[in-house]
């Protein structure tokens, strides 16, 4: 364990627990518009749903969109050397993410927490390593057979587009096979089954084909074989759905439906009774203030902005109304497809968010940084855990405001409509899970509305927000880069504890080095060999003491040890008088080396290792080859 950047891991895990808020509040909050928006799930179910099936979709699916963050983004072996640095990014990009998530669901934007998380990577490698760390753009063997930050790009209009076509087509086929019929009720309970079939073909497949391949059985297996094992699991979802839709799920339908009628006619009872006075409430405590305030997003009504907002008034009115009983019937499609964009947002973009704070942990635990680095291992999904407990408070206090804008402000949404857009945009999520494309589930989301809406023309879609969104996408990248970018180049170019230690103490080495060095070559001039050396003193009138030697040679090493040991004492941190350049230490270790040669080629004829001049050399010889000793004469130092 790297206990000095502990502090990193710590102040990690509660960041990624801030950003999974986030990604409740806004990223899971657009995924469930569709099903709050058509009253088909009530903020309380949706948060119940995210919490199981998010969770699920990360843990089995998940790792592979994380690999396209973590791989296909940045190149990650230019950070090889800089683990800690690394380490402190990832951080950066936690923090940049939540916050950006905050603000964009403070102004009603639907953003991508994909793309934040990209942004941030881009960020982060742009200041660390410059813009040759990034991929911008790279070929890929598979579809779409590019990636890089073009690839996000590109989805930026390949997953609206696609998304919101398949739910056209799926909402198209609900509209032609049941909703236009006078029996549509009664079609309705056919049609559950069919769409569980595609529901759950497509989460089988994409779980078997990708998400398991840990497993040994299924790491060798075939697309074939695995298709195949997912319509034999579909087929027998189809069977269990249709006995639950004969046997149960119309009574339950019946039994809602009356309980309806039941409330509408006590509603209209009460507004008929004389008008009373209530007895004014008692002021609530500040325990009770606390928890009032922190369940009103479970409690907000997102539906009263219709009456409160013209433009939303115009588009609610103008869509066609279907059968209310089929429309209710519906509802419990559209419960089963929110299961499944649950489990395509947790694959998509649940392992995004933790990706970041997966690769600070398994720096910090391994001390180095390798290929796998970012990749939930399998003593690490208790950091899904964290990403959870966000989810499920963001989502609860702070969702309603995304869920008001996807699924009541941009078009009318009713649970026929919204099981096509959920079905659409799930499809088109694992889909990029597949093949390693970090689409965004909000793209996917808001481009399936709008497929569905323009099937009722172009007055189906509220057109005065989409320009709004757009901009959110666009300004994703951007913001959390130069956030990220800001808060990494704060802390990597900032004088730092551990730096200035690092150095202090490599200079003192190199200062003791030289210092005794250069000592002991000027002993072995003046005391050892100051016979053959010609060796003379003078003392000036302060006591200073200067040599002079008659042997031109015993001259050029007295000099040069007197050089080694003044640049010696000025190494010295607490000596040092003036600001060393970065070559200065290499600078000081050729000096010695070309003083190590002197005394070798002075004292050749001597026993190594043996006389008093051999000690001197061979205890301090600081390059052992001619080509060492040639670096230093090519760098000039």
């Amino acid at each position: 364990m790297w206990d000095e950047y502990r502090w990193i891991v710590v102040v990690g895990s509660f960041l990624a627990v801030f950003t999974a808020y986030g990604i409740g509040a806004n990223d899971v909050a657009n995924s469930f518009g569709s099903s709050v928006g058509s009253k088909a799930l009530t903020i309380k179910q949706a948060v119940l749903i995210a919490a199981v099936f998010e969770f699920l979709g990360a843990f089995l699916l998940g790792s592979h969109v994380t690999g396209t963050v973590r791989k296909s983004i940045a190149k990650i072996e230019d950070f090889y050397d800089i683990p800690e640095l690394y380490m402190y990014g990832m951080l950066c990009v936690i923090a940049a993410t939540g916050l950006w998530l905050l603000l964009a669901t403070y102004f009603e934007l639907p953003v991508s927490t994909t793309h934040s998380a990209v942004g941030g990577v881009v960020g982060f490698a742009l200041t660390a390593r410059g813009g040759d760390s990034v991929v911008w753009a790279a070929s890929a063997d598979e579809f779409p057979y590019f990636k890089g930050v073009g690839a996000i790009v590109f989805s930026w209009a390949f997953s609206p587009v696609c998304s919101g076509g398949v739910a056209a087509v799926f909402f198209w086929l609900a509209r032609f096979f049941v909703l236009k019929h006078e029996n549509s009720y009664e079609r309705s309970f056919w049609a559950f089954p069919v769409m569980v079939f595609v529901g759950v073909f497509v989460n089988a497949f994409f779980i078997i084909n990708k998400g398991a391949k840990s497993i040994k059985a299924i790491k060798n297996m075939t697309t074939d074989t695995a298709a195949w094992i997912s319509v034999v699991v579909a087929v027998g979802a189809f069977i269990f759905a249709v006995i639950l839709a004969k046997f149960y799920l119309k009574k339950i339908v019946e039994r809602d439906l009356q309980r309806k009628e039941e409330a509408e006619a006590a509603r209209i009872a009460k507004e008929k009774e004389p008008k009373t006075e209530e007895p004014e409430a008692a002021p609530l405590s500040k325990k009770e203030s606390f928890f009032k305030s922190l369940s009103r997003g479970l409690n907000e009504d997102v539906h009263g902005v219709i009456e409160e907002q013209e433009d939303v008034n115009a588009v609610h009115e103008f869509t066609v109304q279907y059968d209310h009983k089929t429309e209710e019937s519906f509802k419990y499609l559209q419960v089963f497809t929110a299961i499944c964009d649950s489990f395509a947002h947790g694959a998509n973009d649940v392992a995004n968010s933790i990706g970041p704070f997966a690769g600070i942990y398994l720096v910090y635990k391994i001390e180095r940084l390798e290929s796998k680095t970012g990749a939930i291992e399998d003593d690490m999904y208790w950091i899904l855990a964290l990403g959870g407990i966000g989810i499920v408070l963001g989502l609860s206090t702070y969702g309603y405001i995304i869920i008001r804008a996807i699924g009541v402000k941009m078009t009318k949404i009713t649970p026929s409509r919204g099981f096509a857009i959920e079905l659409g945009s799930a499809f088109i999520v694992a889909l990029g899970s597949r093949y390693g494309i970090p689409l965004s589930t909000t793209h996917c989301q808001v481009g399936a509305t709008i497929g569905v809406g323009l099937l009722e023309g172009v007055k189906g879609v509220n057109w005065m927000i989409l320009p709004k969104i757009i901009f959110g996408w666009v300004i994703t990248l951007i913001v959390a880069g130069f956030t990220t970018s800001l808060f990494f180049a704060q802390g990597a170019f900032a004088p730092s504890i551990y730096g200035v230690r690092d150095v202090n103490h490599y200079r003192n080495y190199i200062s003791s080095y030289a210092i005794d060095f250069g000592t002991r070559a000027e002993t072995l001039v003046t005391t050892t060999d100051a016979n053959n050396c010609g060796a003379t003193s003078t003392q000036d009138a302060d006591g200073n003491t200067t040599w002079s030697f008659t042997n031109a040679a015993c001259q050029s090493i007295y000099d040069q040890a007197v050089e080694i040991v003044r640049l010696g004492n000025l190494y010295i941190p607490s000596k040092q008088t003036q600001r060393l350049s970065p070559d200065d230490p290499a600078r000081l270790l050729c000096r010695i080396n070309n003083l190590d040669e002197a005394i070798t080629a002075r004292y050749a004829s001597a026993k190594m290792g043996e006389s008093t001049y051999g000690t001197v050399a061979a205890e301090h010889t600081v390059f052992d080859t001619d080509s060492n000793a040639a670096f230093c004469t090519a760098a000039g130092l």
